[in-house]
Order: C-alpha cells, then structure tokens, then sequence
C-alpha cells in the first residue's frame, strides 16, 4: 500500500471530507476509506486528488503541504520513486480522442505525472520507462473497448505496423485518434474504429502516421 497524504492535502485546501468525496466523484464512505490508506490509491484516484486539490497526483503520495519539493526536479522524483517503487509516467495531451480531435504538430503538454508501481509496469512491459505515455479516452468510436475516460498507456517506442491485431495512436492528416490498423493490399491503411456503427478511414500515401501502440487501458468499474 502506498502511503498518502490525502488529509493534509484536503485540509489545505480548506475541504470537508464530504465537499473532497463530491469533487473527486465518489460517497463519503469510499473517500474516508482512501484517505485512511484502507483502499489503494490506483492511478485514477491519485488523478482525481490531483485536480481536486489543485496539485500534482505525484504530490499526494511524496510529501505534506509546505513539505514537497518547489518544482519537478529529476533529483526529488528519483527519490519518491526510490521510497515508494514507483515510476511516474507524463500523462500528455496529444488530442489522442477517439473523435476528431487535432494535433497542431508541436510538442505534446503535459499535464501531469501519473504514478505506477515499477513491478507492475516491469511485468507489463520490458522497454524504456520514459517511452510510455498516458493519455485519456475521448468520445465513444472505440466502445466498448475503449470508453470516455479511461486511462490508455501508450508505448511510444513502438511506431512500425508489425501486427494488424493491435490498437494504435495514430495521427491522421490533422486528426489524432486511437483505431485498430489494417494494412490493405492496396498499401493503404484502414483505421478501423470498434464501434460498429462509426465507419473506418482509409489513409492512403502516408496521410496517417504512428504515434505508438496501445499496450494496457484501465478504468474504474
């Protein structure tokens, strides 16, 4: 179980436990139990906290208001990672939605850093930690696979189609969107949504382009 700070945060940003349990989405009963480390804090709760009290979801986990590190730094990362086995993965905004959402061609925001425990990820994936993004599901032209707001983890390293059976991110003319690829004997790409009623895109002389491959999506049930 990994330790938290949930109260210290709450009462610094002047919440009762019940206001704390609305913004975070969830019964006063749920939340009481989070804060007194009786429930883990998965990535999603930490995300929840980390809008709620107006911090970074990393912070709720490192240290006590007034007591966290001034900013960001690799040094103070390291060392919570270190205490608690944790890697932190930069949760990017990327348009990655599963409708028609944009990319400008600059570099991705990111919005903050998400905590996974480094045996879990280790287990699920064996290559750099720093090529792994996370982004959120948008819109419904991935249901029921994908769902608005799951939390998606993306291997960025991972941007050649070697396997047609595979959920990818892929930007498309100006168009960012997660979709299962087949390659056609045409040479052209069909970018195939699992909602059966939301027609596939065809990219034809490199329109669509690989952003990395969709390797664990999670949500709360």
């Amino acid at each position: 179980m990994v330790p938290n700070f949930v109260s210290a945060w709450r009462k610094h940003r002047n919440l009762s436990q019940d206001e704390a349990a609305e913004a975070i989405g969830t019964t006063k009963s749920m939340y009481g139990k989070l804060e007194r480390g009786e429930r883990t804090l998965d990535t999603d709760w930490l995300d929840k906290m980390g809008r709620a009290f107006r911090c970074e979801p990393y912070q709720i986990i490192a240290a006590a208001p007034g007591h966290e590190p001034n900013d960001r730094t690799s040094a103070s990362l390291e060392d919570v990672a270190a205490e608690h086995n944790l890697a932190f993965v930069e949760e990017i905004d990327l348009a990655l939605g599963m409708g028609a959402t944009y990319l400008d061609g600059s570099q991705p925001e990111v919005l903050g850093l998400v905590p996974f425990k480094q045996d879990w990820l280790h287990g699920l994936y064996d290559g750099p930690l720093d090529k792994l993004k996370v982004v959120r599901g948008r819109g419904d032209s991935m249901e029921p696979t994908i769902r608005e707001g799951d939390t998606i983890l993306i291997d960025t390293s991972q941007r050649r189609l070697d396997d047609q059976d595979r959920i990818w991110a892929v930007a498309y003319g100006e168009l960012g969107m997660i979709r299962r690829i087949k390659a056609t004997p045409r040479g052209t790409w069909l970018l195939i949504p699992d909602n059966k009623v939301v027609n596939p895109d065809e990219a034809t002389d490199g329109e669509a382009t690989l952003l990395g491959r969709v390797i664990w999506i999670g949500r709360r049930i």
